[in-house]
């Protein structure tokens, strides 16, 4: 596990790294808003098998299910629409993010950050899933920046990783367009406790 953990801490900042270059530095800035739904149908691609590989050969992860304490609401409105209410509230897309799942068999719709800058040392990272009913669960957690070179690392092995935080932050962007039913998806009574992180 040492040598796995020593590898990430090299891999992770190159990875931050070449992010930030690709999504600040060359990409048009269309690339991080709504209409850049490509984002989420390559991680859907890509990321599910590149887990199933990292796990086999002991190397990390790319992919995991969320807990239930990081359901911050629902928004009685379709993904498309909570997409532009995100883009509107100074979200962006976040294509550097692992594949997240509930325990219900759920794949996210959308992944979004917001953050002060790209170079912030933490962000607000919201996770989107598709209901039934046309709605749109909202799962959130507040973490290190995962394209700062400096604390990639960190936020990879979820270190100080807050969903009581990602939730509060929700509901203060949100307001009332975020409801709270009873939650959607039980995670076997794991407790509501901060910086507890288990891809």
């Amino acid at each position: 596990m040492a040598a796995t953990k020593n590898s990430d801490m090299i891999a992770a900042p190159i990875v931050a790294t070449v992010g930030l270059v690709l999504l600040y530095g060359v990409l048009d800035p269309p690339h991080r808003g709504p209409a850049a739904t490509f984002w989420n149908r390559g991680r859907a691609a890509l990321l599910p098998g590149l887990d199933r590989l990292a796990r086999r050969l002991r190397i990390g992860y790319a992919a995991y299910e969320l807990q239930s304490r990081e359901y911050a609401g629902r928004i009685d409105a379709p993904v498309d629409e909570v997409d532009d209410l995100l883009a509107a509230n100074g979200f962006e897309r976040m294509p550097l993010s692992a594949w997240k799942t509930l325990p219900d068999g759920r794949s996210e719709a959308g992944s979004w950050a917001r953050r002060e800058g790209p170079l912030a040392d933490r962000q607000l990272h919201v996770m989107l899933f598709r209901t039934d009913d046309g709605s749109t669960d909202v799962y959130a957690h507040e973490e290190y920046n995962a394209f700062h070179p400096r604390y990639a690392t960190k936020h990879y092995y979820g270190v100080d990783y807050a969903p009581r935080a990602g939730c509060r932050q929700c509901k203060s962007v949100f307001g009332d367009r975020l409801t709270e039913p009873a939650r959607p998806a039980a995670d076997g009574g794991t407790p509501d406790t901060e910086h507890e992180f288990s891809p």
